[in-house]
């Protein structure tokens, strides 16, 4: 097993991950559309992306999307890292590959000299982040906007 960074050469990865952890891996509609974030994120380096590879197929994925918030006392740089993405093909899984992909990420995100990373999880995921040392805090608020003013 290889881990590695991700390149351009992965995004089919990606978007195929994305789809399954969004429970619409049939659905084809937004391949465009992922095609061209996931590249334009790469290139922009807004993103890091790492796979696991197993005889040439990728079995894993993580991104971290870097995202420039106001900079504070504990974070001079403002810059924090979103971890999102993360999946392992359903027959590699409980072999500790997301959590030795993770390690390399969080080693990656540590070199950049980011502070801190969010993330949302599943269920299945809250073991893993917590046996790495994710600490689970507040619920975070959401709202949709739409084009009409209030």
């Amino acid at each position: 097993m290889i881990l590695r960074r991700a390149t351009v050469d992965d995004m089919p990865y990606f978007i195929e991950s994305r789809k399954v952890i969004l429970g619409r891996e049939d659905d084809n509609s937004i391949d465009n559309i992922l095609t061209e974030y996931f590249t334009n994120a790469l290139r922009d380096n807004i993103m890091i992306a790492w796979v696991a590879e197993d005889n040439g197929q990728v079995i894993s994925t993580v991104c971290i999307i870097i995202c420039p918030h106001v900079p504070n006392f504990d974070n001079l740089t403002g810059k924090v890292a979103y971890l999102t993405n993360m999946h392992t093909v359903p027959s590699y899984r409980g072999q500790a590959i997301a959590t030795k992909l993770m390690s390399e990420a969080i080693n990656d995100i540590k070199e950049q000299g980011i502070k801190k990373i969010l993330l949302n999880s599943t269920d299945v995921g809250k073991p893993m982040y917590e046996k790495l040392g994710f600490i689970k805090n507040e619920c975070y608020y959401e709202m949709m906007l739409s084009n009409e003013t209030v």
